[in-house]
């Protein structure tokens, strides 16, 4: 059985190796996240720690610069890293360390003390609900959910899926609602959370979801 809680040492690496590759930012990493694509702001790199691996720490030879997503906890502790490949190319899109395990991303959001929170497919797209004001939490994939992650929506009235518009969007909001009552699926139109923020902006995001 994989460790939830990764060791002492790993946490001391992964801390330690979020903020190297957080400091090889350099101007083509930042322009694909501030730019059409991403559309995060420098402030959102800068509080969600996002970098690009130019100098690999040993064994992420294989992620090579490929954009580097801490998962952090809500005291801001790194647990975990998964990585991006940095625009178009070869090699698989995303990439998580080996051994590791799914994780929600985001999490902090679940200690904020809100009624309700929302889920989003992927890292970016729970950090430009983050940026519109949302509390959001991340699944990093349409089929990398977990049901033993219900237990930590069940404290909540209104779970808002902010899903993709296709068949996985879909099939992740069945998912989720397994057993949960309080889900509230909310299609993204014409794509995802990105694509939507890119057209209607914050205060359309936000006002499709009635806040």
């Amino acid at each position: 059985m994989k460790a939830i809680v990764p060791s002492a040492s790993s946490r001391a690496f992964t801390e330690t190796t979020s903020r190297a590759y957080h400091d090889q930012l350099d101007d083509e990493a930042l322009a694909y996240l501030t730019g059409p694509e991403r559309l995060l702001t420098e402030e959102a790199i800068e509080r969600h720690r996002l970098g690009v691996v130019r100098s690999p720490e040993p064994g992420h030879e294989a992620v090579r610069n490929y954009l580097s997503i801490p998962y952090l906890t809500p005291d801001g502790e790194c647990i975990s890293i998964r990585f991006r490949r940095l625009g178009d190319g070869p090699g698989p899109k995303y990439r998580s360390i080996s051994g590791d395990i799914p994780r929600l991303y985001g999490t902090e959001a679940l200690q904020r003390g809100t009624r309700n929170v929302c889920v989003t497919e992927g890292e970016f797209d729970r950090i430009v609900a983050d940026m519109c004001g949302l509390p959001a939490v991340g699944v990093p994939g349409a089929t990398s959910w977990e049901p033993i992650w219900r237990r930590l929506l069940v404290q909540f009235d209104a779970v808002y899926v902010l899903h993709d518009d296709d068949e996985p969007g879909r099939e992740l909001v069945a998912k989720i609602a397994g057993g949960l009552d309080s889900v509230r699926p909310i299609p993204m139109s014409r794509g995802d959370v990105t694509s939507f923020y890119a057209e209607h902006g914050r205060d359309g995001l936000r006002a499709k979801l009635g806040a």
